[in-house]
Order: C-alpha cells, then structure tokens, then sequence
C-alpha cells in the first residue's frame, strides 16, 4: 500500500521517466537525421500537425496513412521507425498491447479548432440544413460526441444519420463532394475545402504517443 510519502514522491518519479524517454529518443533522432514517423493522413489532420511539430524540432520525415491500422501495419512492416498515435484514437489498446511494439514517449498537446462545418455555398441561415428532419454527418467515430456538444438550437434534437470519415479531413472532403449535409471537422479542414462554421469550439489538449517496435523484434512480412 502506497504511504502518504510514496504518493508525494509519484509525480517526481513520472517526471524523471518523461524526461528519460525523451532524452533517450532526442538522441536517437539527433544520431539519426531522417527517422520516419507513420500516423493519420491526409495533410490537416490534428495527427499531421503534431507530427510536423515534432519532424521540425527533431529532423524527422513524416509518413501519412488512411488509417491507424495502417499506420500499425507499416510500423510492424519496418517502413516506418515510429507511430504517432493520439490518446482519443479508440484502437489505442492495439498499439499498446501489441508483443511486439513498445511506448516510447509521450508528450500533451492541443488540436486545432473542431466542430460542425457546412458548404460554404448559397444556403440555409447559419448553415443549418432546413427542416425538422434527419441530418446526414460525416465525421470519424472518436470526434461525434463533439457535434452534440456544439450543436445549435436548429440542430438540436434532429435524427443524425453518420456518414463514417476515416480522419477530420476525410469528413471535410465528403462534405466538400456532397457527400453529407454537414461534417465534424477541425480548422484546416474548414480552410482547405473551402467550408463554413455551423459551430466550433476550441481544440482539446490531448497526450500523443509514440510508439516504436519491441529491442530484438524483426519486421513482419508486408
């Protein structure tokens, strides 16, 4: 059982482990310009915006993928040394338990604006869909909890029929093509697919992870 000492001398502890983790990985990247960092494309995505912090402080090539699963499978593979997984991906688990993967560090920082965009073309006020009837959205699993958060009156208590997007840019692109009525989105999506807030709220802190392969682990067949 833990005494009122051990609890006092916890965070102390975490901090000497954070910064071990990152020393040791600074030098890595330091030893070895170019080391390849895999996570969530397409260019926009919160994943891409963390990765660009961290490729421009550290010398790093990032590598952007569909999906996490893919992001998993060309770490396994040996294409890239390092993923880049945030801790509100929902198959977070599969990094972690994954025998032949290792936590190498992890670090707290806060995404770009999100929330509900429409077209930015001729439409509704306030780009609110008219009607009292259901209203298609496309947005990646881990992000819809924030439409009912921010939506306003016009949307509130109106069926929801999701269109499933594999990131934030993805939902901006269906939205962009037609493909639903609305997206959940971040601010560059907004910006590169030519969008308009519905509603939005401010980015979320959040801790990113990075993940490399196990000492001794050897790459898997592709």
């Amino acid at each position: 059982m833990a005494t009122k000492a051990d609890a006092g001398a916890l965070p102390g502890v975490l901090a000497e482990e954070y910064t071990a983790r990152w020393s040791e990985l600074a030098g890595r990247w330091a030893a070895r310009p170019g080391t390849t960092l895999g996570t969530l494309g397409p260019a926009g995505t919160s994943s891409d915006l963390a990765a660009r912090f961290l490729a421009a402080e550290h010398g790093l090539r990032v590598e952007l993928f569909t999906t996490f699963d893919d992001v998993l499978h060309q770490l396994l593979s040996g294409t890239v040394e390092l993923a880049l997984v945030p801790s509100a991906y929902g198959g977070l688990t599969g990094f972690h338990w994954h025998r032949d993967l290792r936590l190498r560090a992890f670090f707290p920082q806060a995404t770009p604006e999100y929330g509900i965009a429409s077209p930015a073309g001729p439409g509704a006020a306030a780009g609110v869909p008219p009607g009292e009837g259901p209203v298609a959205v496309a947005a990646m699993w881990e992000v819809r909890r924030i439409y009912a958060e921010v939506a306003p009156p016009g949307l509130a208590g109106r069926e929801v029929v999701w269109v499933d997007a594999a990131s934030t840019q993805h939902a901006a692109e269906i939205l962009a093509a037609g493909g639903a009525e609305l997206a959940v989105t971040n601010a560059p999506g907004v910006r590169a697919h030519g969008l308009r807030w519905v509603a939005r709220r401010p980015g979320a802190e959040i801790i990113w992870t990075l993940f490399g392969r196990a000492e001794g682990a050897e790459p898997a067949s592709p």
